[in-house]
This record gives structure tokens, sequence and C-alpha cells, in this order.
């Protein structure tokens, strides 16, 4: 299969993005539930992000005679809304419809990590971090999952205007 330069449009990268980071997520979490949560994991996620911000540079960059630099913004930050978004509604399914466990693992997960942590040693700081079931259940309903992919807009629109200034070609 010969890819055109058309597949390597802002839409078709965001989607691809997407999709590939919830196979992913789904894989660490075929493996063990617990990665599911992992930061290391989660963190590792945005190489694909990177993957798709680099292909859409690449082509864009290699077809023009200029590439702008709000061009480049307009197709980076399209692609981090489109992957952020497909992540999210991931998110969504799978703590609310798939495994409803997930929540039970996520809280244990976070419970560990601050009983490992060694800066939040103090009683005092341990307990303003401390999160009830309750409240954890509470989070991964629709608003708050839409209101967090909201909260990571404005981060992903400054990491897009970073690589836009960076690659822009005058």
């Amino acid at each position: 299969m010969i890819l055109t330069s058309k597949f390597y449009k802002p839409a078709y990268l965001g989607i691809a993005a997407g999709i590939f980071t919830c196979i992913y997520f789904f894989l660490f979490y075929w493996i063990d539930k617990k990665q599911f949560f992992n930061s290391n994991i989660y963190w590792g996620s945005f190489s694909i992000l990177f993957l798709a911000f680099g292909l859409f540079l690449y082509f864009e960059r290699q077809n023009a005679i200029s590439f702008p630099f709000i061009s480049g913004l307009r197709g980076l930050f399209f692609i981090f809304l489109l992957n952020s978004a497909f992540y999210n509604f991931f998110y969504y399914l799978m703590v609310n419809y798939y495994d409803s466990q997930l929540v039970d693992i996520q809280f244990n997960v976070i419970q560990e990590g601050l009983n490992s942590n060694a800066v939040l040693s103090n009683e005092e700081q341990q307990s303003a971090w401390k999160i009830s079931k309750e409240e954890l259940y509470s989070h991964v309903k629709a608003k708050t999952i839409f209101f967090s992919y909201v909260q990571g807009l404005p981060a992903g629109f400054l990491l897009s205007m970073l690589f836009a200034y960076i690659f822009k070609k005058d």
C-alpha cells in the first residue's frame, strides 16, 4: 500500500494516533491491569503523539516552500485534539463499561504511591492527598472526564505551539 501525502493530514494522523494510543493502553491492561495506571506507561504514550507530530511536520515541510507557524500550530493542535479525545473516550468506556473494577485498581495504585512516597512522609501531607473510593468513582463519570479533557487542551496547545515554532520554515 502506497501512502499518499493525503494520509498525513492532521485529521488522519490525529485519528490514527488516538487509535494507537487506545491499543497501547489496552495492551498494558491486558498484560496487567495495574499497568494501565502506571505513570511511566502514561508518559510513554506521548511517543505516539510525537510520532504523529513528526510525520505531519516532515510531510508538510517537505511539500511546501514555506511552512508558517500558524499553519503548523493549526495542524499540530488538531492532531492533539483528536488523539486526546480518543484516549478520554476510551478511558471512559474502559472504566464505566468494560471493567468497573479498574476504579478499585486505580484506588489501590494511588494508595501504594502515597505509602511509598518519601516526600509525603508527614501524616498531614499524606492526608491532604488521600482520596476516598467514592470521590474516585465520582471522577470517572462522563462530565468529569470531559472536563479533564478540556483542562488538558491548553497544555496541548502549548505543546503544539512549541513544535510549530521549532519546526517552522520561512
